[in-house]
């Protein structure tokens, strides 16, 4: 099946998940936030209809980076919201969904490929693969992007205050420290094969992971004040913890069994965060 072909399959199905989620928002009268965790979870389960049926469980990918502006849309739609602070968070927002699925649409093959993660995961949980394909591939990381996603609730109605600056600001530094990373990565790729050891990468060994967790801090700064601070902390340090505990080592151990020489790269730079080796290089010098 060509790409074309294969992406407007992913763009009919999100098109029905979504027109269904949306379905389940205009029949409910509960509160709003678990009308819209319903209506998410609706839209997650029309995507894992279409993974089934197609055998290809990156049908889901995109799903990651194009569900949030649609909560956010929920919640400018039934608050009486701050334009200016709705607005900034909006750009954000759209800025980042924007470069996410735009950089799955250029990397993905089509139907015929299968990210290697869910390959793995099919070999080792024979036939009980669809059980970890719709909790673990499908249903975790919707309720993990929903969690993280709660602050826009609270930022909406906010009036620009020092949270909201730093929350515009990290989300816009993560935001552009993936598009960096990515494209370095991209460029490495077309012309070399082995461990990337430039820009970025220099410093940390998953560059755009990093990018990602600050913007998901940053959302978390967009949300917060002085009262649900520490509520809403646990939704960015769920979003770590997930990367460090399970992305991460789950990418490593897969170059490990390709590249040996990679335990080299991971003596020297840090596993995430760059700051860790530049103060390494900078001690060094010493």
């Amino acid at each position: 099946m060509s790409k074309i072909k294969s992406l407007f399959i992913v763009l009919l199905a999100y098109f029905i998940a979504i027109g269904s989620g949306y379905a389940v928002i205009l029949y409910q009268d509960i509160n709003p936030l678990y009308e819209i965790l319903i209506a998410d979870i609706i839209a997650t389960v029309v995507i894992y209809l279409f993974s089934y049926y197609f055998k290809n469980s990156s049908i889901y990918d995109p799903y990651w980076s194009v569900i949030p502006p649609f909560l956010l849309l929920y919640w400018i739609m039934i608050s009486e919201y701050n334009l200016f602070t709705s607005m900034l968070l909006l750009f954000s927002v759209l800025f980042w969904s924007i470069r996410l699925t735009f950089n799955w649409v250029r990397s993905w093959p089509g139907m015929h490929h299968e990210d290697w993660r869910y390959v793995d995961m099919r070999k080792a949980s024979g036939k009980y693969f669809e059980i970890s394909n719709f909790l673990g591939i499908h249903l975790f990381p919707t309720l993990i992007v929903f969690t993280c996603c709660i602050p826009f609730k609270y930022a909406i109605v906010s009036p620009i205050n020092m949270f909201v600056i730093l929350g515009f600001l990290i989300c816009l530094i993560g935001v552009l420290y993936e598009i960096i990373s990515d494209q370095q990565l991209y460029n490495f790729k077309l012309k070399n094969s082995g461990i990337i050891e430039t820009g970025l990468w220099k410093y940390s060994r998953h560059p755009n992971y990093y990018g990602e967790i600050l913007f998901w801090f940053g959302l978390f700064f967009y949300g917060c004040n002085y009262n649900n601070m520490f509520y809403l902390l646990i939704n960015p340090l769920l979003m770590l913890l997930m990367f460090v505990y399970v992305s991460i080592p789950w990418i490593e151990n897969k170059i490990l069994r390709t590249r040996p020489n990679y335990s080299e790269y991971q003596k020297r730079v840090s596993v995430l965060f760059p700051e860790i080796s530049l103060l390494k290089q900078f001690f060094s010098k010493k």
